[in-house]
Parts: structure tokens; C-alpha cells; sequence
């Protein structure tokens, strides 16, 4: 199944070479977790992050379905 990756502002970087504005289309077996969609792509997976599945926030071991996005940046705001 497929699943969008949202990566956003410092987390960018952490998208494949060539990856073109902030989302990368996956596919993903049934039934994975958002911690296992993310951890490849080196996203912390630790109070230094926000991530969220579809706008919402969720627990990383929500499993994802067809068409999920899941987006994640930085918890950390400067100012």
C-alpha cells in the first residue's frame, strides 16, 4: 500500500536524494507502524520531534492505511 512521508523545515534533508519538496510517496507493507514508516529516514523518534498521522497526533505504533500521511519536524522553535 502507499503512504506519504511529510518532511518538514530541518527534517528535510533526511528525504532520498532527488526527493523534490518536502513528501516522498512509499509503499509500505499492511499493517506497519508509523516508527517503523519512519525509521529509516532518521527522523528522532523522541520528544525533539512532532509527529502526526493525517493532522492528528497518534502514538508511534498506530499502523498507517492506504493514502496516510505522516508528517514530522521539529518540536524545537527558535525565537
Amino acid at each position: 500500500m502507499k503512504v506519504f512521508v511529510k518532511l518538514i523545515a530541518n527534517y528535510q534533508s533526511l528525504l532520498p536524494a532527488g526527493t523534490v519538496g518536502n513528501t516522498i510517496e512509499i509503499e509500505v507493507p499492511a499493517g506497519i507502524t508509523i516508527l517503523q514508516v519512519l525509521a529509516p529516514f532518521g527522523v528522532p523518534l523522541d520528544d525533539t520531534s512532532v509527529i502526526v498521522l493525517n493532522g492528528l497526533t497518534v502514538d508511534l505504533n498506530t499502523p498507517v492505511s492506504e493514502g496516510d500521511t505522516i508528517t514530522a519536524f521539529s518540536a524545537i522553535a527558535g525565537g
